[in-house]
C-alpha cells in the first residue's frame, strides 16, 4: 500500500500536495516486465537490464547470485524486484553503493523489493527539482565484521539541486548488520532534504549489532526543510547503536514533525553525541513536534530523553511508552522543552535516572515482563489498560499484528496482552 493511503498527517496541506504528485508518477500504458537473465536488453548484465528498460518498466530478477554488481536507476521510474521463486543477493564488493536510485528535473517513482544486499547499501537520492518517490520494501541487508562507515538504506541528496519534493516508504525491511567499534554506522537514515518531504519507516526489523558505533539505528536529520515522518512498529534489536530512533531538528527555519509509534528498542548504548537514547528528539533550531506513542524502551543504556536548544521549539507528547530497566537513564525531558513537551500515561520503571515530572497517567511499578530478552507482559502486568486509548487511533496492531485495544483501554508498550481464553470458553 502506498505510505499516503494510510499516513494521517499533521499538516495535510503538505501531505496532500506530496502524495499528488507522486501518484502522477505512475507506470505509462504500455510499461513492461522485463526479466534478468533473459532477452535484450537483459541479455548481458543487470546494468545493461536497468538502462535499455523504458520508464515505468518493472525489471525483475531471476538469478538468486550472487550478482557482483553495483546498480543505478539514474532518473527513471523503475520497479527492481525479484522475480518469483528466486531469492536474489547482490553483492559487489566489501561496503560499497550496492542499489542506487536517483530522482531528477522530472517526476521519478522508483521501487526497490525484495533483494538481499550483502556487504553494501541502498541509497535513494533526489538528484533534481521533480517529485521523487521511491519505496524500498521487503529488502534484506546484511554485514558482518563492518568496519568502515555505512548505512544500510538511506534517502539524501544528490547533485547542484536536490529541491524537489520526496516521498519515502521504508518497509519491512530486515537490516543485519554486524560491526566492530567507533565508526558511522546506522540501519536506516533520512538526511536533510531541502524540498518538503512526507515519508514512512515501518515494519522494519534491525538486528546482529556490535560493540559500538558512532550513530543511532534509526537517524533522521532535519535541516532547512519541511519534513513529515512516521515511524511505526519497527523492532531495534540490536547491541551497540548510538541510539535507537534519533530525530533531530538542525536547521532555522526548518520544521521535522515526526510520530514515533508502537516500536520497540532494546540494547542501545550512548556512545558519543549530545543525547544518545532508544528515542531521543534534539531540537537545535528550528521547530521540531513528536508525537511518542505506544513504544517499548527497555534495557538500553538511555531510554527517553527531549531536549531544546535556546531558540528552537520542541512540542509533543510521550505517552503509553514503556521505559524500563534502562541502566543510565529513563525519561530525561529538558528544562527548555518541558513547558511544551508533555507526558501521559506512560510505564517508568528501574531506571538508572529519571528527570521529568510525571504526567497524569503515570505508572511506577514493574511491567511484569514475560521472562528475559521477552517484552511481552504478562496478563497481570500494571501496564493492563493503563494507556490512553484516545491516542492509539492510529495505531491499528500491536508489535505482533495483534488487534491494538483489548479490553478496557490500550495497554501501555509497543504490545497488547490480549484476552486468554480458557477451556471452558469464558474469558479470564
Amino acid at each position: 500500500m502506498h505510505p499516503c493511503f494510510f499516513r494521517r498527517f499533521t499538516r495535510p496541506t503538505l501531505a496532500t500536495a506530496l502524495c499528488t504528485v507522486c501518484l502522477v508518477a505512475t507506470a505509462p500504458a504500455g510499461a513492461a516486465t522485463r526479466t534478468w537473465p533473459g532477452v535484450p536488453p537483459c541479455a548481458t548484465t543487470l546494468q545493461a537490464c536497468i538502462d535499455g528498460a523504458d520508464a515505468g518498466d518493472i525489471v525483475e530478477v531471476a538469478d538468486d547470485g550472487p550478482i557482483g554488481e553495483s546498480l543505478e536507476i539514474f532518473g527513471k521510474s523503475l520497479t527492481l524486484r525479484a522475480a518469483s521463486g528466486f531469492s536474489p543477493v547482490l553483492q559487489a564488493g566489501a561496503f560499497t553503493d550496492v542499489i542506487d536510485a536517483f530522482g531528477a528535473d522530472t517526476p521519478v517513482t522508483i521501487v526497490i523489493e525484495g533483494l538481499t544486499v550483502r556487504d553494501g547499501t541502498i541509497t535513494a537520492y533526489q538528484g533534481g527539482s521533480g517529485a521523487f518517490g521511491v519505496t524500498i520494501r521487503g529488502n534484506v541487508v546484511e554485514a558482518g565484521g563492518l568496519d568502515a562507515n555505512l548505512t544500510a538504506i538511506r534517502v539524501s541528496t544528490f547533485g547542484a539541486s536536490p529541491t524537489g519534493p520526496v516521498n519515502f516508504a521504508i518497509l519491512d525491511n530486515d537490516i543485519r548488520l554486524g560491526f566492530l567499534g567507533g565508526d558511522d554506522i546506522a540501519a536506516i537514515g533520512i538526511d536533510d532534504l531541502p524540498g518538503p518531504t512526507v515519508g514512512t519507516i515501518e515494519r522494519n526489523t534491525i538486528g546482529e549489532g556490535g560493540p559500538s558505533s558512532t550513530y543511532g539505528a534509526i537517524r533522521a536529520r532535519n535541516a532547512t526543510g519541511n519534513a513529515d515522518v512516521l515511524l511505526r512498529n519497527n523492532r531495534i534489536a540490536a547491541p551497540g547503536y548510538n541510539g535507537g530512533v534519533v530525530l533531530v531538528q538542525d536547521g532555522a527555519g526548518g520544521t521535522l514533525d515526526a510520530r514515533v509509534l508502537n516500536n520497540l528498542v532494546t540494547g542501545t548504548i550512548d556512545f558519543t553525541g549530545p543525547q544518545p537514547g532508544a528515542i531521543s528528539l534534539l531540537a537545535n533550531t528550528g521547530i521540531l513536534h513528536a508525537e511518542v506513542f505506544g513504544n517499548t524502551l527497555v534495557g538500553n543504556e538511555t531510554g527517553f530523553i527531549a531536549s531544546a536548544g535556546g531558540g528552537a521549539s520542541l512540542t509533543g507528547t510521550l505517552a503509553n511508552t514503556l521505559v524500563a530497566d534502562n541502566t543510565s537513564r529513563g525519561v530525561i525531558i529538558g528544562v527548555a522543552a518541558g513547558g511544551d513537551f508533555a507526558n501521559e500515561h506512560n510505564l517508568v520503571f528501574g531506571n538508572g535516572t529519571d528527570d521529568f515530572t510525571p504526567g497524569p497517567g503515570t505508572v511506577g511499578a514493574d511491567p511484569s515482563f514475560v521472562g528475559t530478552g521477552d517484552f511481552h507482559l504478562r496478563a497481570d502486568s500494571p501496564a493492563r489498560d493503563a494507556g490512553n486509548t484516545a491516542l492509539a487511533a492510529d495505531i491499528p496492531l500491536d508489535l505482533d499484528g495483534s488487534a491494538r485495544v483489548v479490553g478496557a483501554a490500550v495497554d501501555i508498550g509497543a504490545w497488547e496482552i490480549g484476552d486468554t481464553i480458557f477451556a471452558n470458553g469464558f474469558d479470564m
